[in-house]
């Protein structure tokens, strides 16, 4: 007994150990990134835009005039970032059922490692049904074997997509015989519609806000 206490007291010992260490990791950003953004780039503040960017303020009700979010870069051209906007309502607008839709984005936020929007939609993707397993299997590339049929599909087509360069034949027809010609396109703009902000993150090395889970790297 006194041995068993005593191991889960250094379990515990440890786990808090290695909480701590992550956590402190975490809050050391590298030197070139803002401390409010934790990227490399500040956030813009409605005296930083012009009228259409000023307009995004309104679209996603800034209480202090900042925009913060997945067009918070983009909106460096306010044209661009309006565009991007109208392109995300237009995508999320389509043919996808809510399942492979939030599959979709999952996929695309992993292939780019764009943690704000994989830690944004998680919630919605286990309210939309997926499987927190399969969720798992997105975030840190695992096979696909045990997958169902619709699951597997979108997971292969993103991989294939983002990162072999190259969706091949036999996963372009299984996903036309699964939602048809429209939806696979759908789901290409879907992907690709979070793909584009997940870019942008990439570019000025954004950080998960702090607490927040980062993605491990791609492989």
């Amino acid at each position: 007994m006194t041995l068993s206490r005593s191991t889960r007291w250094w379990a515990a010992i440890l786990l808090a150990g290695s909480a701590a260490f992550m956590a402190y990791a975490q809050s050391k950003l590298p030197a070139d990134l803002d401390p409010q953004s934790r990227a490399r780039l500040p956030y813009l503040k409605k005296s930083d835009m012009d009228a259409t960017g000023q307009k995004l303020l309104d679209i996603f009700k800034s209480k202090d005039e900042t925009l913060r979010g997945p067009l918070a870069f983009s909106a460096y051209n306010s044209a661009v970032a309006l565009a991007l906007s109208d392109l995300h309502n237009a995508a999320v607008g389509g043919t996808l059922d809510p399942h492979t839709r939030e599959l979709a984005i999952m996929v695309a936020c992993r292939e780019t490692n764009y943690n704000l929007e994989w830690n944004g939609h998680e919630a919605n993707a286990l309210k939309a049904g997926i499987d927190g397993k399969v969720l798992d299997v997105v975030r840190n590339n695992r096979p696909l074997d045990g997958l169902n049929e619709k699951d597997a599909t979108v997971i292969r087509f993103g991989r294939q997509m983002f990162h072999d360069k190259r969706v091949d034949s036999a996963t372009f027809a299984k996903a036309v015989e699964l939602w048809g010609k429209r939806g696979a396109m759908d789901m290409v703009a879907v992907m690709n519609t979070y793909a584009v902000s997940g870019y942008f993150a990439i570019a000025v090395d954004e950080h998960a806000p702090e607490g927040k889970p980062e993605l491990p790297p791609v492989k």
